[in-house]
């Protein structure tokens, strides 16, 4: 059912457009069913032909529907064209917004990704070029165990030049996610030769890869410039795992002089730094630093990162950038190993990254989330400004913030979502739950549109003073 507001600043057809082109992903509206009739469905919605006819264009222009003369619009077969981008929610369509289910309005989660952000119409043309080429390859072969050739020289381009990291494709290592980057990793440092220091608070998922594998943890606090330097060096580590461009939780970048000691820390200490450069391209406002990488020469640091925040979670995306010392070791330990992703993404991406349309498109997504930014900071600081408090400068695709007087995260995550708002707590992520405080929560922006943003804050503030009692102030 397409539900149509008539009040938003979002035009009619582009409303429909979205609409249908939402039903068609999630399985909805199947392969080669028939869409209305023009007519038809212009009175369903009452509207006008043209409104409707316009919406049928944006689809057809995109490749979800073909038209079929003197017969009408029907649905394509959108996942022989987008693959596992769509396959998910085609298999399991009842799973799709099942926190919306469950009875939230809103919900501020941080790991998804807008879908309307996609570049759709590109990464169409960028498919059908890949799968064409394969159609005409005499013999098909697996792909080699570090991934396409061409797709490891267009990313080590393109982080020369973003990020400065000194490699060449030959040290990069296509990878199905980045935990499963981590797993490789584990695999080809001995855990019997090292400790590692991680954050603290820091990603829950990557600590329990180095528990899964056998390795000693040490954690180490993170100050309001990075990882605590003296800690590091009071510590038995030989092996640090950082997310130094925007630290996960708390939003943390760590300073240049900061990952300079790093790297001596690192050498002295004949170790090796994981630097995690997730969404290093979202930096509103603040100066952009070289990696750790960059900075090393590319002797003692391991580069990873990510394509999901800036492109897709369901591209799988991830790469490694391996010291020559250590691809030594993978070649070794994984001679008789294959690339996980499908060649042909691999090339659709290769050919995408080359022709600079993730430039363009990290441009677009960067300008998109500055808006939504500052939308949350300044609904935040007209409507509660006694209430929460923004701890870090803007930064990637979600808020840490401060809820004051508040002494029950679980407590106030279950107040709040019998408001219909799903809000995030950070005890999760501490190793040592004793410390961990209580007034702490993360407000994920990426997976909203400007205008649910908006009204998404306003909910949120609205619900907050009803949940919040005078003494927890």
């Amino acid at each position: 059912m397409i539900l149509l507001d008539r009040k938003s600043r979002r035009p009619l057809f582009e409303q429909i457009f979205r609409a249908l082109k939402k039903d068609i992903i999630e399985g909805w509206l199947k392969k080669n069913e028939a869409l209305k009739p023009i007519r038809i469905l212009a009175e369903e919605l009452q509207v006008s032909n043209n409104t409707i006819n316009m919406a049928y264009r944006q689809l057809l222009a995109e490749g979800f529907i073909r038209s079929v003369r003197g017969s009408g619009y029907y649905v394509e077969d959108i996942e022989a064209v987008f693959g596992h981008l769509v396959k998910a929610k085609k298999e399991n369509p009842a799973s799709v917004n099942s926190e919306k289910e469950k009875g939230l309005l809103y919900d501020f989660k941080y790991e998804s990704v807008e879908g309307g952000a996609f570049p759709w119409v590109k990464w169409r043309q960028y498919m059908q070029n890949a799968i064409l080429e394969e159609s005409y390859v005499k013999l098909i072969e697996y792909e080699c165990n570090k991934g396409n050739e061409y797709l490891r020289a267009s990313i080590c381009q393109y982080i020369n030049k973003s990020r400065g990291v000194n490699c060449t494709p030959d040290q990069i290592i296509i990878c199905a996610g980045t935990q499963y980057a981590m797993d490789i990793l584990t695999n080809v440092l001995p855990d019997k030769k090292y400790q590692v220091g991680v954050e603290e608070p820091g990603y829950n998922a990557m600590r329990q890869i180095f528990l899964n594998k056998g390795y000693q943890i040490k954690p180490i606090a993170i100050t309001n410039k990075g990882i605590d330097l003296e800690e590091l060096e009071q510590s038995q580590c030989n092996l640090l795992y950082l997310t130094p461009s925007h630290q996960f939780p708390t939003g943390v970048t760590t300073s240049l002089s900061a990952r300079k000691k790093i790297l001596e820390w690192a050498k002295k200490r004949e170790g090796y730094v994981i630097e995690n450069d997730y969404d290093n391209e979202f930096l509103y406002g603040q100066r952009s630093l070289p990696s750790i990488q960059a900075l090393s020469g590319g002797e003692n640091v391991i580069y990873l990162s990510t394509l999901s925040k800036v492109l897709s979670p369901a591209l799988r995306c991830a790469y490694l950038v391996l010291p020559p010392r250590l691809m030594r070791v993978y070649e070794d330990k994984y001679k008789y190993y294959y690339s996980a992703l499908p060649t042909c993404h691999q090339k659709a991406l290769a050919q995408f990254i080359f022709d600079g349309q993730l430039e363009k498109h990290v441009r677009k997504v960067s300008s998109q989330n500055r808006k939504k930014y500052e939308i949350i900071s300044g609904i935040i600081e007209e409507l509660l400004p006694n209430t929460v408090r923004i701890v870090e400068p803007s930064a990637g695709t979600h808020l840490l913030i401060e809820l004051a007087g508040c002494i029950n995260q679980n407590d106030m995550i279950s107040r709040m979502k019998g408001q219909g708002i799903g809000i995030y707590g950070t005890k999760r992520y501490w190793f040592n739950k004793k410390h961990a405080p209580e007034k702490f929560f993360l407000l994920g922006y990426n997976s909203m549109e400007e205008e649910e943003l908006e009204a998404a804050v306003r909910a949120f503030a609205a619900a907050l003073e009803k949940v919040v009692t005078p003494k927890e102030l």
